[in-house]
């Protein structure tokens, strides 16, 4: 898929701009919508929205 790969940004609850790039995109059957699974540079799995990510880029 065409977003696997790619490095999005995203704002945590602390309102800080933080990046990780996609692993994975699931499809949430309770939200009616794609999930997009992520790993940040620390290793820590993210799981967002696309109304989450606020702006995606290759890296």
């Amino acid at each position: 898929m065409k977003y696997i790969g790619k490095v999005f940004e995203y704002y945590s609850h602390h309102g800080e701009k933080r990046k990780a790039t996609c692993k994975k995109i699931e499809f949430h059957q309770e939200l009616g919508k794609p999930i997009f699974i992520g790993i940040t540079p620390f290793g820590n799995h993210v799981r967002l929205t696309r109304e989450e990510i606020t702006n995606s880029y290759h890296e």
